[in-house]
């Protein structure tokens, strides 16, 4: 027999007197339950079906407020129909009697969840040898889906929290007297700054009718934020190219036309410009994804490589746009709830890596029925998830005008465009602020400039 196959023979980390101990202490204690909860993701957890069961069990007896011990339970699984499946009530007395207090539940617990995450190395390991061999995948798609299963477990680690309401007091106080402690993240726009406050872990959606401007708007604050505050940033970008986005930032930053470097008749003038662009661009920490099947495993390991490349972590994100996003089939069979769980994720995510997220998306028909051709909330597109899930939300609006007299139809108010803050969950709401539009050079300025 092979070392292979003794390895394939031995069942996955586990440790029994542990998962006991754990069950036990939930049953003389609700303090256990609480702490347990902190720990442990799920049943999943357990190695033993019976335990999970069990676990399983009491936090939904838990949930309803009634106390838990060994003869509550036992009624409680008599109506779910797993009393006779774990072995009858003389298991539950089993596992009291398997610990002598409830003080130990945490370190248990510990020890149950270490276990399960290194059985969860295994298997990951396995799965990743086999999909090697999977002519079908991309060797990119795999180590989408490897980043993906390692981030699952590394999820719900134990970590220090803080809940007290005056830890967060003393944290509020350190904020109001050192503002470094709280970054705000610089946009190219100080009349927009004045109401809008950019800040790290925050979910911000920016909508736009196709052709809005919202694009512009994505890559304008990305270029701001990596070429003149060296924040690293990245742009997700699923319906342009790389280049075309360059293309973008160069019209924006060196100041020459797209229309000139689309029929290539760039003078001296502009090609001194670009030169001095080139210098710039290629010291900043901007990075251009324009992977057009991206996925929230691909989007989470781009960050992660950041981090590793730059020595630092990721400052902005910008998604164009969110409804080009590959969703898992498994967040639900309707298209709205695909794009909720995905609103939710990047909220998550936002978190996890404490970054701004910017997810540009577009905007239904809704302002087009409408007198002023105002946009609101309720107009984001396909899914009301990402009004709720946003910490700030921005709609681009351009103003039509009355029309003149023996005029059929309003105008476009040229050359501005609204940045209408619909929801601002640390400012004010329903604020317009206007922007100069000036798609020559693919760039929203601020008025005046």
């Amino acid at each position: 027999m092979t070392d292979e196959q003794d390895e394939t023979d031995q069942p996955p980390p586990h440790d029994m007197q542990a998962e006991k101990a754990v069950l036990g202490g939930m049953l003389l204690s609700s303090r256990a339950i609480d702490e347990v909860e902190q720990i442990l993701r799920g049943p999943e957890d357990f190695y033993s079906g019976t335990h999970a069961t069990v676990f399983s069990d009491i936090l939904s007896l838990y949930a309803t407020g009634a106390r838990v011990d060994p003869i509550s339970l036992t009624a409680h699984m008599r109506t779910t129909g797993n009393l006779v499946r774990i072995g009858g009530p003389a298991h539950l007395h089993a596992l009291v009697q398997a610990v002598p207090t409830s003080a130990n539940a945490q370190y248990y617990a510990e020890i149950v969840r270490d276990c399960a995450t290194r059985a969860g190395l295994g298997v990951a390991a396995d799965e990743l040898k086999a999909q090697s061999r999977d002519a079908s995948q991309t060797p990119a798609e795999i180590l989408d889906s490897a980043m993906g299963t390692l981030q699952n477990l590394a999820v719900g680690s134990t970590e220090e929290m803080t809940l007290h309401a005056s830890d967060h007091f003393l944290k509020l106080v350190e904020h109001l007297e050192n503002p470094d402690s709280d970054p705000i993240l610089p946009t190219p726009w100080p009349e927009l700054d004045k109401v809008v406050r950019i800040r790290a872990g925050q979910l911000v959606i920016v909508g736009a009718r196709p052709g809005g401007g919202k694009s512009l708007y994505g890559s304008n604050l990305a270029a701001h934020a990596a070429l003149h505050h060296n924040i690293p940033t990245v742009i997700f970008s699923m319906e342009m190219s790389g280049e075309m986005v360059e293309s973008r930032i160069a019209a924006d930053q060196a100041k020459v036309s797209l229309t000139v470097m689309e029929t290539k008749s760039l003078t001296d003038g502009d090609w001194a410009r670009l030169a001095n662009h080139a210098q710039v661009i290629g010291q900043a920490p901007l990075i251009i994804d324009d992977t057009s099947r991206l996925t929230l495993g691909r989007l989470r390991a781009r960050l992660r490589w950041m981090e590793s490349t730059f020595n630092r972590p990721v400052g902005l994100v910008v998604i164009d746009y969110i409804q080009q996003v590959q969703c898992d089939p498994a967040w639900g069979k309707q298209r709205w709830e695909q794009l909720g769980t995905l609103s939710r994720e990047l909220k998550i995510m936002a978190g996890e890596f404490k970054v701004p997220v910017l997810a540009l998306t577009q905007l239904n028909r809704g302002p087009e029925q409408r007198t002023d051709k105002k946009p609101t909330m309720g107009d984001l597109r396909e899914s009301g998830s990402f009004e709720n899930d946003a910490d700030i939300v921005m709609l681009l609006h351009r103003e039509p005008v009355i029309p003149a007299s023996g005029m059929s139809e309003a105008k476009v108010r040229t050359g501005e465009v609204d940045v209408i803050v619909a929801k601002n969950r640390q400012g004010q709401n329903e604020v317009a602020v206007p922007l100069a539009f000036q798609g020559r050079f693919a760039r929203l300025s601020h008025m005046g400039s």
